[in-house]
């Protein structure tokens, strides 16, 4: 547990076992700009604008397996000459629509009173926070200059958008410290928990009423931050979660970047990337245990992916999915969807190392340690084409890989993950056996851990999948994805005592222990509510 300083008041002080008071270390993070995701939804949410500058090539970077965070998510010369030319069409199109102008300007410009008033609510809007007293006359000042140059009402107000969204206030999530170089914690303000809150689970900026709750601070009380939690996930907007989170973490964006060819469309993939989604999604909506999720049997197809599974599909139109439940076809839960059995394999063959070290990493939060220098590539050259090595029975392969002197020093902790899903193909299509007829072999001892000193034994993915339900880390891991998700930066020693005590109040009720629920838990620690300076 991090101590970064003595007394203060608040959620994040604890007492210690002398009786002094230790303040846990609720961490921090510098200027947090907005993603191509964030930046496409807040225009979108505020404007009414249907354009999306950001898709258009801008900077972007990836850490901990999310595009959020915000330490790799600089600006360049270039990349603001792209947000100041993104100004300039999305303010010319906010004032060119009476619909989309109404947003933002409800009474007439030639009022003096109705500039300033209408100058306060787009900053509100785009700056996510009331405007400072400077900041009102600075862009008053942009609108008194257009005017005294010749433009006319509606044109000096679309300069005054235009500087509003090429700001650094607008571009970036801003949050203050009283004291920068001071490591004590402190209470986020009401409107930047607000832009923590819609960022974590809208991907965008706070709508009216969530800065309605900052300004009459409905945020500070547990019971009326709850019931914000709770509308903004009944909210259509958190769909954004499933898209941004889920389709990161879970692999969903990297099924369209597999290979296409006869057995596996363009149509195919884009389904399976999809059926990822909906997925994670049913059990974001339904509030269903998430330690269902490696065994659920439930799927979401087209007729493209029903085809696929064998499921029947002369009723089903490409794109139009259909949740199917208890299907009797010998897969079930997460680890049997063909998106991700698609993603964990290489090109026409499967990989059980790469199977097992996903699983380690993303569900169980287990990373592997790194292999040896110089390791030679398993079956690099034409694997599983024209019958190929892949006709080889997969575990003499990787005992032969092993037996490499450059591989003798190559980890195998994980294989037994991968091994278990042998009866899923590349595609994630069953088989029996291998293409040379000898049989599959599923059976296998899963790596110890300290809940499982002996290790556990499987056989196939019902036992898989069982095992993983049941793995302690399994819940914990989740927490950890989630947070590094809604912090938008990597987890230090310091957030260790704040996600053992989200999990705990997680899984100490008697309800289900839901995705929501666990949103809840992690929003109410001071790693989400507070932070510090002096980094």
């Amino acid at each position: 547990m991090a101590v970064v300083g003595t007394g203060g008041q608040g959620s994040g002080a604890n007492t210690g076992s002398g009786g002094a008071v230790q303040v846990l270390d609720p961490g921090t993070k510098g200027m947090h700009r907005l993603n191509v995701a964030e930046y496409n939804n807040t225009v979108a949410d505020v404007l009414g604008t249907t354009l999306q500058p950001a898709n258009a090539s801008w900077r972007g970077g990836e850490l901990a397996g999310f595009d959020n965070i915000a330490s790799v998510l600089g600006v360049d010369e270039a990349q603001y000459q792209r947000y100041f030319e993104a100004a300039q069409a999305l303010a010319a199109e906010a004032m060119a629509s009476d619909k989309l102008r109404a947003r933002l300007v409800s009474c007439g410009l030639t009022n003096p009173a109705c500039v300033t008033s209408s100058i306060e609510h787009a900053g509100l809007r785009l700056l996510r926070r009331p405007l400072e007293p400077g900041e009102r006359e600075t862009y008053q000042r942009v609108y008194d200059s257009a005017r005294e140059a010749g433009d006319d009402e509606p044109a000096a107000f679309t300069l005054v958008l235009q500087t509003l969204l090429s700001s650094a206030e607008f571009l970036f999530r801003t949050e203050l410290d009283p004291d920068p170089a001071s490591t004590m914690a402190h209470p986020l303000g009401p409107f930047e928990l607000a832009s923590r809150l819609s960022y974590f689970l809208w991907s965008s900026a706070p709508d009216d009423a969530l800065l309605d709750a900052a300004s009459t601070g409905a945020l500070t009380g547990a019971a009326a931050l709850s019931t914000t939690i709770d509308r903004m996930l009944a909210d259509p907007k958190a769909e954004r979660l499933v898209t941004n989170f889920a389709g990161q973490w879970l692999g969903a964006r990297e099924v369209l970047s597999q290979p296409i060819f006869f057995e596996w469309s363009k149509q195919t993939a884009q389904a399976a990337s999809q059926e990822i989604l909906f997925y994670f999604s049913d059990f974001l909506r339904s509030g269903r245990s998430w330690f269902e999720f490696p065994r659920a049997d439930l799927n979401f197809v087209d007729g493209p992916l029903a085809y696929f599974y064998g499921i029947p599909s002369e009723q089903m139109a490409v794109g139009v999915f259909e949740r199917v439940e208890n299907y009797d076809d010998g897969r079930a839960g997460y680890l049997g969807l063909a998106g991700f059995l698609a993603v964990t394999s290489v090109d026409r063959r499967t990989s059980p190392s790469r199977r097992g070290r996903w699983i380690a990493g993303n569900l169980l939060c287990t990373e592997p340690p790194p292999p040896p220098p110089n390791v030679p590539m398993l079956d690099s050259d034409q694997a599983g084409v024209d019958g190929g090595s892949a006709s080889l029975d997969i575990r003499k392969r990787l005992e032969m890989h092993r037996q490499n002197p450059g591989s003798a020093g190559c980890p195998a902790l994980f294989d037994a993950y991968g091994l278990a899903l042998e009866h899923y193909d590349a595609l994630g299509r069953f088989r029996s056996e291998y293409e040379d007829g000898s049989p599959i072999d599923t059976s296998v001892i899963l790596p110890k851990s300290a809940s499982r000193p002996e290790g556990v034994a499987v056989d196939g993915l019902a036992d898989l999948s069982a095992a993983v339900a049941a793995d302690p880390r399994f819940g914990a891991c989740l927490a950890q994805k989630l947070l590094t998700y809604g912090l938008g930066r990597a987890m230090t020693p310091g957030d260790d005592h704040h996600l053992q005590q989200a999990v705990e109040q997680w899984l100490a009720s008697n309800q289900t222990p839901s995705i929501g629920r666990l949103i809840h838990a992690l929003i109410s620690t001071p790693a989400f509510l507070e932070r510090r300076g002096g980094e």
